[in-house]
């Protein structure tokens, strides 16, 4: 995890690990993202300074392969994304949608400018996925091609997806796939999809009731729930 000018790695007892936590003169603007491209615990830190990408190994070290030319600011934690044995860095910077490769070189342009809101980047339907500001859901295709959909959602809109389900929850809806819940006004925090035994849930945290309530597929509340608690679950 991040502060405004560390990253630290921890072992299971709270101790640092090898040459973490690292230290950095300028502020640390979003999460740090770790990346594990082949599964094999080869971890890389992504860490985003305004419009600076530094990419560090397990060791604490530079990446001297990866080189990120910045143009805008970046607006979301840069997210790993595998697809057809391909590897994708996303985040938004500026009004682009960057997609690079493992080097920090654009793999795929995107030919049109958004103008995004602070949702992060999602794959969903085999596309790069996010809201603009209008609350529209904006995708972007493997040859760069925007398209925009006009959902309902306002400009408040949190979602999440999986790579065939969309959640979103804004005032006072949750929208699973094409289902609409009516739930009570609250302060919800962006909800979470877990896919577990072949199953979709759905959790959603309210701030101000202190409630975490468990949904499925259908926005049904399973049984036993809500429970209290003010964070995310896992």
């Amino acid at each position: 995890f991040s502060t405004p000018n560390k990253v630290y790695v921890l072992d299971r007892l709270g101790r640092d690990v090898g040459a973490f936590p690292l230290n950095f003169k300028d502020k640390i603007t979003q999460a740090v993202s770790v990346f594990d491209y082949d599964k094999n615990k080869n971890y890389r830190f992504l860490v985003t300074q305004n419009k600076s990408l530094l990419m560090y190994d397990g060791n604490g070290k530079r990446v001297k392969g990866f080189a990120y030319k910045s143009k805008g600011v970046v607006h979301t934690a840069p997210q790993h994304i595998r697809y057809n044995g391909k590897d994708f860095i996303v985040f938004a910077a500026g009004k682009e949608l960057k997609i690079l490769n493992r080097r920090g070189q654009d793999r795929i342009r995107a030919k049109e400018s958004v103008d995004f809101s602070d949702q992060d980047v999602f794959f969903y339907n085999n596309k790069f996925t996010t809201l603009d500001t209008q609350g529209d859901l904006v995708q972007v295709d493997m040859k760069g091609r925007v398209s925009r959909q006009t959902l309902g959602f306002d400009a408040q809109t949190q979602i999440t997806t999986s790579s065939r389900t969309l959640v979103a929850q804004w005032v006072n809806h949750l929208q699973i796939k094409d289902k609409k819940n009516t739930l009570d006004f609250g302060s919800y925090l962006p909800p979470q999809l877990f896919y577990l035994n072949d199953k979709i849930y759905i959790a959603l945290t309210d701030q101000l009731t202190q409630k975490v309530t468990l949904f499925d597929s259908k926005g049904a509340v399973l049984s036993g729930f809500p429970v209290y608690g003010i964070s995310k679950i896992d």
